[in-house]
């Protein structure tokens, strides 16, 4: 049987052997969705991101402004934007969804993404659409892949890529080709990473390493201009993944992802009405093994938790110009399956932690944005949601006799363990350009976001139990933010607050416990940049984010500090180099109530430089942490095993280089 497993090892094998591979080109498109002034939303070029000593997506992924993260181990670290994390966030993989399968988040979303294999990344801060989906009231994050450019004088090209550092990733090999025709195209491309334990600035070992592979195929149809058909497969497989902030270890994860796309252009000729057709149809498969004996030495008592995951989605965008107004509108779907089974070391079920739960979000959008005169843009949308959650084995008793439904009921005393909920998002927002160098925008929203599997159904005992009877969470935001261009000088600031009705908080009382209360949380996101001189460059950008418990009045967990960088990098045509200084104020705005700990300020300083030796081959090498302090990130994490918050010291210095080669 041809495993997925071996199909990515196939992809990669014969990847790394391939004689001509080049680089992909972008194909000119029509951009339906015009990014929003200031810098709520941003692009990055993936280049820039893996151009550092450690290229686990979610660590890299904090280079980008506003993008925090907490660390379990060395990979799948956990995204936070504007002091949300997990599913307040929309992460989505080429338009396409994936779920984790570890409780405790080993393998969040990001750690199936291997960013080698995108061409960027877009990250919207908070709410501009309600387009890209059900929830995202954090922001959404967009891993991006480009149609490939037909070439009749080139049509067979490709790239490859080596890297390697010290105190973090061994090894990182990526390798990609295409053939592009005139009526279609095929894409190959695979990765494999090694990582050992790193070493924190105190010099004490992390246990941080895993084995990673990843392969993709896309398989392209365009048929002529105005459409585009894309069928697409990807494996990621993570082996023998150390954590040292959990109680286990992931031996094995295996996530699987199969896409059909469609894309329409410039319709209206065919259909009188419809401009633009956008179609996506996935579906996302993950197999995850945790234990606490095969990587590390056994405890006092051997378990194994076994999950599988399954995400189900599809989505209809229709774009129609009526006017000076363009429309958006559409339908999507989603349907996510959890089971998850913790055993004793003799294959005996103590607790169904996830009892085979299935949530289901409907929902039906349109969003209109209005062109007028002067440079003014205004934006509104609505979109309906209907969620509805169950876990069909909250009654089944395990091997040793253990209920769900009696310990939800001996917890919270709720018998009734069915969720749904119909709710409304609206948003309204305007942009201006004030002059030729300053625009702003002006935005409010109500958005919902809905309790996952682990906050409504979660159980391992007393230890650690999920509320049926969450409510989804309402957020009521406000962004406001103004921009300025000038030939040498650019600048921005954002400034957010989003007041929240039945904020799903986690909390201690005899374990780990999840209950809706009222909280608000605010900041302020500013980033400016100065070319001065031809080829220098100097810029900085910063964050800083409060949440509160308004029952409480007291702190909400996993804010960030005023943190950021400040950076100077000079670029000629062939030679770029720069230095980096990374910092943090101290975080002592912390929930003492649930045993978050202060957090001291830190900085740290990257050097980092390239040289493009030819057409063909560049190379980048720099050094992270020059002077190994040892600093941790405000961002906590929750011990499943006690429901205590902690984090982790992160990296110390990294020495590191790679090769880039396009044919």
């Amino acid at each position: 049987m041809f495993t997925r497993k071996r199909l990515s090892l196939a992809i990669l094998s014969a990847l790394v052997t391939a004689p001509t591979m080049a680089q992909a080109v972008e194909l000119p498109t029509v951009d339906v969705e015009a990014p929003a002034p200031a810098s709520q939303v941003s692009t990055t070029e993936t280049s820039e991101l893996v151009a550092n000593g450690n290229s686990e997506t979610g660590s890299a992924l904090r280079n980008i402004s506003g993008v925090e993260g907490s660390r379990l181990g060395g990979h799948g670290v956990d995204l936070f934007i504007r002091g949300q994390g997990q599913s307040q966030l929309n992460i989505l993989l080429d338009g396409a969804k994936i779920e984790g399968g570890c409780p405790n988040r080993m393998d969040p979303p990001t750690a199936y993404a291997e960013l080698n294999s995108y061409d960027e990344i877009i990250v919207t801060k908070g709410v501009a659409t309600v387009t890209k989906g059900s929830g995202g009231t954090g922001g959404t994050v967009e891993f991006v892949r480009e149609t490939p450019t037909y070439d009749p004088n080139k049509m067979v090209s490709g790239s490859v890529s080596a890297a390697s550092s010290t105190n973090s990733v061994k090894h990182d090999i990526t390798a990609e080709v295409e053939a592009v025709g005139e009526k279609g195209y095929l894409v190959v491309q695979g990765n494999t990473k090694s990582a050992d334990n790193y070493e924190d600035g105190n010099g004490n070992e992390v246990r941080s390493s895993y084995e990673s592979r990843q392969g993709h195929i896309d398989l392209g149809w365009t048929p002529n201009k105005h459409h585009e058909v894309k069928l697409s497969y990807e494996n990621t497989v993570v082996d023998d993944a150390l954590f040292q902030g959990a109680g286990m270890d992931a031996p094995e994860s295996d996530g699987t992802t199969l896409r059909l796309q469609y894309k329409g252009n410039d319709l209206r000729g065919a259909t009188g009405f419809i401009d633009y057709v956008e179609i996506d149809v996935y579906q996302s498969e993950v197999d995850h093994i945790m234990d606490n004996y095969t990587l590390r030495p056994a405890g006092d008592m051997k378990m194994v938790n076994q999950t599988n995951v399954t995400t189900d989605g599809a989505k209809l965008k229709l774009t129609s110009m009526i006017g000076h107004t363009q429309l958006d509108y559409g339908v999507q779907t989603e349907k996510l399956e959890k089971i998850s089974t913790l055993k004793n070391a003799m294959g005996k079920s103590a607790w169904f932690m996830w009892p085979e739960t299935q949530s289901t979000t409907n929902s039906v959008f349109a969003e209109s944005t209005s062109f007028f005169k002067d440079n003014q843009k205004v934006i509104l949308g609505l979109r309906y949601d209907m969620f509805d959650a169950q876990a069909d084995g909250v009654n089944k008793a395990t091997d040793m006799g253990n209920i769900a439904s009696n310990v939800y009921q001996s917890v919270y005393g709720v018998t009734d363990t069915d969720n749904d909920s119909n709710d409304l998002n609206v948003l309204a927002r305007y942009e201006k350009q004030l002059n030729a160098n300053t625009e702003m925008f002006a935005g409010v929203s109500r958005t919902f976001r809905y309790p996952n599997a682990t906050e409504l159904y979660i159980v391992k005992g007393t230890d650690w139990v999920g509320n049926p009877n969450l409510n989804p969470e309402e957020h009521n935001q406000i962004d406001l933010g103004l921009s300025q261009s000038f030939n040498s000088l650019n600048w921005s600031a954002n400034a957010f607050y989003d007041k929240v009705d039945n904020y799903i908080l986690s909390y201690k009382q005899g374990g780990l416990r999840y209950g809706n209360i009222d909280a608000k949380i605010y900041g302020l996101e500013l980033a400016a940049s100065a070319q001065v001189s031809p080829s220098v460059i100097v810029g900085f950008d910063s964050t800083i984010t409060k949440g509160s418990n308004e029952d409480t009045n007291t702190d909400l967990a996993n804010m960030s500090p005023f943190s950021g960088k400040v950076f100077a990098q000079y670029q000629t045509t062939d030679l770029t180099a720069g230095a980096r200084m990374n910092f943090a104020q101290k975080q002592d705005d912390v929930n003492t109530n649930i045993g978050e700990k202060p957090t001291a300020g830190w900085s740290t300083v990257d050097l980092y430089g390239s040289y493009q030796i030819n057409k063909t081959i560049a190379i980048l090498a720099g050094v992270d942490n020059v002077f190994d302090k040892a600093y941790q990130n405000s961002f906590n994490r929750i011990d499943s095993q006690n429901g205590n918050l902690y984090n982790l010291y992160e990296p110390g210095r990294i020495i590191w280089a790679r090769v880039n080669a396009n044919f």
